[in-house]
């Protein structure tokens, strides 16, 4: 392998790196982690370059790689503790294993995106930087960079595994367009290695060279396999984040498939509207108590654009679920709390929190649980809730009217962190909280919010037109869901929620399921369907208590202390509402609708451009309007094609070339046959005898003739037209020559040109040139190795010469 050869590997190599690590941004604040990246990249691939220079032995070159790595993550991340900054001594040693350790830790405790600790930069920095040597290895020394897309990928996974929402196109766009550069740079040299490349026969048997380089159709094939792996997932239905097929997942023998969920609001709706009702958990109660949600995580984060679990805390690495758990905050003795217990079996659904009623004090479980303070969250430390059984213990919390009518002021804590709204919050949230909830006592304010939700003629539906799913929670939604008066548990959590928050009451979202169906022999069963959000408010001397504003189309009955009358908890029939088909409450306040209501004043009606738009098919629109774009990539490759064409012709012969290649390109468009044997006389008068060309269109062709046989025949350095005027010609005889086609050719050419697909086909071939050539030389190499072994086994200690 060349030098240059090596250098442009080299050098894709860490493109290819660093496009990769780019995917890795939305896990981390800032960019100082994208510098020691980069550090530590380069290092590597310059220790490499250079070994390789006196030695080619790949292992000498990965030796010296790890090494100069060695010697670079010890100089930025413990040179205090090292020999002269560098070396890495045993001191050194132990200040990267504590950074180590610290940064494992944060990424168990914090959600992303998190701050840039030294230990996660060096997390993030040595662990691209390994990659990045395997890449170099792989690519550079073994000459494989097929393969290199394995820990490219490697990396790429990490953002898609972690992020709720996924991996941005835009980042995976990026990383392919490294693994592409990658694989092109390799390609280039072994194409190269044929000679001149030679084009296929035409139709007339005339050869007719491959427009734009041995890699044109390469370069092609692999940015429209991007472009469809980047536009065609979002329109297929049902590819959420479930495993094709049935599968053979555990839990009720049906075949459930496997559920990978990070942030639960951010897949409510999904989830609601799948389509395969898929059963999460069954679980058993202690004794003849009534059935509590689930809650899976209290999201007390609101910036604007959705909820989010604490992020900021860290969690002591004691605070185990399986010893007892701390008191749960701001309840206290005066009320009423009974002791309860059930057990759980989770099937195959992966989940970092745990599903438990609130407030849970203990939980027999295996694995580290931990449990945050201030919220009872329960989050896995290394572990999830695939396939676990466990006992949860908890307390059931029986306040009164009278003790929440009777709650002082909260703590100036609680207050500042769950009061707190975006500098931009929509003053219609405010405005309508105020006016809904009148002057009395929090108590007060919250039971009329309830009642808003409840009996305002809202209407509960997982099909609202309004938000996306990951955004249901974001205010400008919100300020859209008050006005259609239509939505899932999301909208009617997340909006109670913050205007409680508009009024000064502290208020926080939980998300967890709702109790599930009883079976005959007393198991729940809980299924994805079952998925739910609801309103938590903090009342001192009682804590967090629940809200249910989501209208009884969903939820048949609210916990009795919210409408001051104490009332039994619903059973799991009335809970559990699977059907969209609201219950006759629900239809009584959709009869209500426009109706005026005494208390809360008209009911709005739907603006007429709100359901025009609703009733759009928007994803069959972006279907076609993606179609059509497709469609455009031919025109788009016959543009592209000519003008590099154009820009390469600096000298007056290499433009009256560039100007007759493209006349004939514009008339095998209209498909007007052109054999290469033709001279350009013999061309000209088929022209004007066969399609009658006009006095100007013969003028231009001429001029055109002319140009090509001067810059033919006539000695070099010859001056030449100015190649506007060259182009102008060319567009007017192919217009005249147009004038004479039929009008279905025109069209073809105008918006299909035929010259656009054959740069498209071309990536076959090229395709299938690299691929012959990866053949040939394997199978080479393969009989070479054979006839190396045959040769060893034919050989034997008696067969050498005598002495």
């Amino acid at each position: 392998m060349s030098s240059t050869t090596q250098a442009r590997l080299t050098l894709a190599s860490v493109l290819a790196t660093m496009l990769a690590a780019l995917t890795l941004s939305p896990l981390v604040r800032g960019k100082a982690w994208l510098v020691a990246v980069f550090v530590l990249v380069a290092v590597v691939a310059g220790v490499g370059a250079a070994v390789r220079q006196v030695t080619r032995s790949w292992l000498v070159v990965l030796l010296a790689q790890l090494a100069a790595f060695a010697l670079a993550v010890t100089a930025l991340f413990a040179r205090n503790a090292a020999l002269w900054g560098v070396l890495p001594g045993p001191e050194a040693w132990r200040a990267l294993a504590e950074l180590v350790r610290a940064g494992v830790e944060i990424t168990e405790q914090d959600g992303p995106p998190v701050e840039p600790a030294r230990g996660l930069i060096l997390l993030v920095a040595g662990g691209v930087g390994l990659v990045g040597l395997v890449v170099d290895v792989l690519a550079v020394s073994l000459r494989r960079p097929a393969v290199a897309g394995l820990p490219l990928l490697a990396v790429y996974c990490v953002p898609a595994a972690v992020l709720p929402d996924g991996v941005s196109w835009v980042w995976f766009v990026l990383g392919g367009l490294g693994y592409l550069l990658l694989i092109a740079a390799d390609a280039t040299d072994r194409i190269r290695g044929w000679g001149r490349v030679l084009g296929n026969l035409g139709p007339d048997g005339e050869g007719r060279t491959m427009a734009g380089g041995p890699l044109s159709g390469a370069r092609r094939i692999g940015v429209g396999a991007l472009a469809v792996a980047v536009l065609v997932p979002p329109l297929v239905p049902g590819l959420g984040e479930q495993i094709l097929g049935n599968g053979s997942g555990s839990g009720d023998g049906k075949g459930n498939r496997q559920i990978a969920v990070v942030n639960p609001i951010l897949t409510l709706r999904e989830d609601l509207n799948d389509r395969a009702d898929i059963t999460v958990m069954t679980y058993k109660l202690s004794g003849d108590q009534q059935p509590e949600p689930l809650r899976i995580v209290a999201d007390t984060q609101y910036r604007g654009d959705k909820w989010e679990p604490p992020t900021d805390r860290k969690i002591p690495r004691d605070n185990t679920v399986q010893t007892q758990m701390g008191t749960p905050p701001g309840l206290t003795p005066a009320v009423a709390t009974e002791r309860l217990q059930m057990s759980v079996t989770v099937n195959d659904y992966k989940q970092n929190f745990l599903p438990l009623p609130y407030p849970a004090y203990k939980v027999d479980i295996e694995g580290d649980w931990l449990w945050d303070a201030s919220t009872l969250n329960v989050v896995g430390s290394g572990t999830d809730t695939r396939n676990k059984q466990y006992e949860a213990y908890y307390y059931d919390v029986q306040p009164t009217a009278e003790q929440l009518q009777a709650a002082g002021l909260p703590p100036q804590s609680i207050s500042d962190e769950y009061t707190k709204l975006p500098a931009d919050f929509p003053a219609t949230l405010r405005d309508t909280a105020k006016q809904v909830a009148g002057n009395g006592s929090d108590y007060e304010q919250a039971t009329a919010l309830q009642k808003y939700f409840r009996d305002g003629g809202f209407r509960y539906d997982t099909n609202a037109p309004v938000g996306t799913g990951s955004n249901d929670g974001s205010q400008d939604v919100l300020v859209q869901f008050l006005r259609v008066k239509r939505g899932y548990c999301v909208h009617f959590a997340s909006a109670m929620a913050v205007m409680a928050r508009a009024l000064n009451i502290p208020a926080r979202v939980a998300v967890g399921f709702l109790p599930g169906s009883k079976g005959a022999d007393g198991t729940y069963t809980v299924s994805l369907r079952d998925a739910h959000a609801w309103p938590e408010l903090y009342f001192d001397g009682v804590g967090w208590v629940r809200f249910e504003p989501t209208p009884a189309g969903r939820v048949a009955q609210v916990p009795g202390y919210t409408t001051g009358v104490q009332e039994p908890e619903e059973s799991p029939t009335q809970t559990q509402t699977q059907t969209s088909e609201p219950s006759s409450s629900a239809s009584s306040a959709q009869q209500r609708t426009g109706a005026p209501d005494e208390n809360l004043g008209p009911v709005e009606q739907t603006p007429l451009l709100e359901r025009v738009l609703a009733a759009i098919p928007w994803r069959v629109v972006l279907a076609v309007l993606l179609l059509g774009l497709l469609g455009l990539v031919p025109l788009l490759a016959a543009t592209v094609v000519r003008r590099r064409r154009w820009r390469r012709a600096v000298t007056a012969s290499a433009r009256a070339e560039a100007a007759w290649e493209e006349l004939r390109e514009r008339l095998a468009d209209l498909g007007v046959r052109w054999a290469s044997s033709w001279t350009p006389r013999a061309l000209q008068r088929r022209l004007a005898d066969d399609h009658t060309l006009g006095g100007s269109e013969r003028g231009a062709l001429g001029r055109l003739v002319d140009d090509v046989e001067s810059a033919r025949y006539m000695p070099p350095g010859a001056p030449g037209r100015d190649p506007d005027e060259m182009g102008e010609d060319v567009r007017t005889v192919a217009d005249g020559v147009a004038l004479t086609v039929p009008k279905g050719a025109r069209r073809r050419a105008r918006w299909f040109p035929r010259t656009g697909v054959e740069v498209l086909g071309g990536i076959a071939r090229s395709a299938d040139v690299a691929a012959d050539e990866a053949g040939r030389r394997a199978a080479a190499l393969g009989a070479q190795v054979r006839q190396s072994v045959g040769a060893g086994r034919r050989s034997g200690p008696g067969d050498g010469p005598e002495d």
